[in-house]
């Protein structure tokens, strides 16, 4: 009898030991995933301030826009809302929406306008990542305010505002949102070691005369502040922003493309240095299914980009002497539902 019962004990505490370490390995990444987690600025929505329609217009009448947009437009001389609910995402879709919100926020601003506005959705059953870029001069309901541009909303009151805002007029429902100012967008490229872009003769030109480079027409390896630069383009094209937006998603897609093979132990590396420059209003618990869901699908994701309004959806205006793009809400919309998805 003790003959067969000593193997056993040995088999339970070989048992025990393994499952020890298995415990122990567990609650190691579970340490360091918080700590790394813990490197990212947090803001609670709920005390988000706001401000009144005065002090907002004050703040808009301190800025000064010179550009236009002089896109071909519509036909149409009064564009009409949206007069009915789409609900693109949330609860029961198969869709995750995060909205990266790109500030220029000067010394002593809490926040001011945003500057860019990127959906992105992924779409996990088709492995896709769609980046939709909202111009930020579309003329808006503001919930509680009067209509303004777009990115009136994030000054008057942040990522909630906003959110509401992309929501009653465009039907998106935003899961998260993650948010850089320029310098930090800068300091970011610098990290991932630069991005390699193609230029155009006229924006090499230009970011050298920014940045003091010696850039050429071509494929071209960008620094951070050069790549700040050319995101940040909006004279050299007849359509202003909606180029200037377009360089904004194709700087995200060439950092996409150049680490989307990336091992899982230089990603959690290259995590360490980069979370601390982002905000975002996701809980660590958010982030971390959101990085189990998404992650698997990046080496083989299809990524596509577009912006809203889209071609031939709006029109030009100049109102209470802002340039305004008036948008065809209903079929951008549409637009929206076709190429993201609702539910399933």
């Amino acid at each position: 009898m003790s003959h067969q019962t000593a193997p056993r004990r040995g088999r339970r505490v070989t048992l025990l030991i393994f499952l020890g370490l298995v415990l122990a390995a567990l609650i190691g990444g579970a340490i360091y995933l918080h700590q790394l987690l813990g490197r990212i600025h947090y803001v609670d929505i709920s005390t988000t301030p706001t401000l009144s329609q005065e002090q907002l217009d004050a703040y808009l009448a301190s800025e000064t826009e010179a550009e236009t947009n002089t896109a071909p437009t519509m036909d149409p001389e009064d564009v009409p809302f949206a007069e009915h609910d789409i609900q693109i995402g949330g609860e029961g879709s198969d869709i995750v929406n995060i909205l990266l919100i790109g500030q220029d926020r000067r010394e002593g601003e809490p926040r001011s306008r945003s500057d860019s506005m990127i959906l992105c959705t992924f779409q996990k059953s088709a492995k896709k990542l769609i980046m939709t870029s909202f111009l930020r001069d579309t003329y808006v309901k503001i919930p509680g305010y009067r209509k303004n541009r777009l990115n009136a909303a994030y000054a008057a009151g942040g990522m909630p505002l906003l959110n509401r805002t992309l929501e009653e007029n465009f039907g998106v429902h935003i899961d998260g949102n993650v948010e850089v100012d320029f310098y930090q967008f800068a300091e970011i490229v610098d990290l991932l070691g630069g991005v390699e872009l193609e230029l155009r003769a006229d924006e090499a030109q230009w970011v050298n005369r920014e940045t003091g480079s010696q850039l050429k027409a071509g494929i071209q390896l960008l620094s951070g502040s050069q790549a700040l630069a050319y995101a940040r383009i909006r004279k050299l094209d007849a359509d202003g922003d909606f180029s200037r937006t377009n360089r904004q998603r194709k700087v995200i897609t060439a950092l996409l493309e150049r680490y989307r093979n990336t091992s899982l132990t230089e990603a959690l590396s290259l995590l360490e240095q980069i979370l601390p420059k982002i905000t975002t209003d996701m809980t660590e618990k958010e982030l971390l299914g959101y990085a189990v869901s998404l992650f698997p699908m990046l080496s083989g994701m299809e990524v596509l980009s577009q912006h809203i309004p889209a071609p031939d959806t709006y029109v030009s205006r100049r109102i209470d002497n802002m340039a305004v793009l008036v948008a065809d809400l209903d079929a951008n919309r549409k637009i929206l539902e076709d190429t993201l998805g609702g539910r399933d």
